[in-house]
């Protein structure tokens, strides 16, 4: 079985995968803004660059990630996965 994370960033997403990248070896797989997606018309100035989806793995692990809106974007409060 394979466990896939899909996390929630409240504006940084993209510099968070950036820093995963260089800081723990992982391999940023896709990242698209908002901007980016085929259908961008209605889209906000301030929310285009938002990432809209990514996907990065690092060794065995993928993470896949998105930008919320800051009215929905929560802190995480703890998870815990063991095996």
């Amino acid at each position: 079985m394979k466990v896939r994370t899909y996390l929630n960033y409240g504006g940084n997403c993209a510099e968070a995968f950036r820093f995963y990248e260089k800081h723990l070896g992982g391999n940023i797989r896709a990242m698209m803004t908002h901007e980016q997606s085929p259908d961008s018309t209605g889209i906000k100035p301030e929310w285009k660059k938002a990432i809209l989806y990514a996907q990065i793995a690092i060794g065995d692990t993928e993470i896949m990630a998105s930008d919320v809106p800051p009215e929905r974007f929560q802190p995480m409060r703890g998870a815990c996965i063991c095996h």
